[in-house]
């Protein structure tokens, strides 16, 4: 009868592991999930503020040539090339730092959840064993308990 209590008790304790695990693996999703979120969004306000700069930027360039009579001029057009060409590296760099922030964020999320499950399943080893006598040194069949 002991050995079924002790059974038991090992399921019990498994089960109340798993659904731990189960909870802290959500919330490692949801934390994970918050970070991308707040990291798109910087992107996309900070690419807002990149395009309205750039508008603005062209559009006192085009001024400027305007006003010295080379308006439609090949410099005044490499000038505007030139600023378009700057705002688009600029976009690229801060795409790609993102997509290696996101990366990480995925990756250390993923590392949390492998932990969490080999901390579940050393420890309903440890139970199991525990139950089979073999933290005294010597194995034992359930149905000898």
């Amino acid at each position: 009868m002991g050995a079924l209590s002790s059974l038991a008790s090992v399921g019990l304790n498994l089960a109340l592991a798993q659904q731990a695990s189960n909870q802290q693996s959500r919330s490692v999703k949801a934390e994970r999930d918050r970070q991308i979120e707040a990291i798109r969004q910087r992107d996309e306000e900070q690419r807002r503020e990149q395009e309205d700069l750039l508008r603005r930027r062209l559009a006192a360039q085009r001024a400027r040539a305007g006003a010295a009579g080379v308006g439609g001029s090949g410099s005044a057009g490499a000038v505007l090339r030139g600023l378009v060409e700057e705002a688009d590296a600029e976009e690229q760099f801060r795409a790609a730092a993102s997509n290696r922030r996101i990366a990480d964020i995925r990756r250390d999320a993923s590392r949390q959840r492998r932990n969490n499950l080999l901390d579940l399943a050393g420890g309903a080893g440890t139970s199991a064993a525990s139950l089979l006598g073999r933290s005294s040194g010597r194995l034992f069949s359930l149905l000898d308990l």
